[in-house]
């Protein structure tokens, strides 16, 4: 009876695993690879750090790290990828460095191509708690 509670309980994760894998094949590319988007979406996922590396195309290498504030769901860390890349995209940013990425992330300053910086509100910031009497 244990084999079949240790087999359906290893069945049961597949698909949480390939949902992971999709969505972390889906932004390597943005993400300046594969370990980028695994540490990503893993680190999202888990709430455990974030830890990214970029180089540039003028071979700078930007490194950046975080914390989550909390786990996510799969559905969550889509959204806030998405909406990272999205907020990066607006300011014409389609590669972003590890700064970047950070900052769109859990909001920050973002450095623009024309060498200036815009604030930005990070996708994955916190709910504001909500005050009880």
């Amino acid at each position: 009876m244990m084999r079949i509670a240790v087999a359906t309980l290893a069945f049961a994760t597949l698909p949480a695993l390939a949902a992971v894998s999709d969505l972390s094949s889906q932004y390597a590319g943005w993400a300046g690879g594969k370990s980028n988007a695994d540490s990503l979406v893993n680190g999202l996922q888990s709430g455990k750090s974030v830890m990214l590396a970029t180089q540039g195309p003028d071979n700078t290498r930007s490194l950046a790290g975080f914390q989550p504030p909390a786990p996510m769901s799969p559905e969550e860390v889509s959204a806030a990828l998405a909406k990272a890349r999205s907020t990066l995209a607006s300011l014409g940013i389609r590669q972003p460095s590890a700064d970047q990425i950070q900052a769109a992330l859990i909001g920050g300053e973002v450095e623009l191509g024309n060498g200036r910086t815009r604030m930005v509100q990070g996708s994955v910031t916190p709910a504001p708690s909500i005050a009880t009497r």
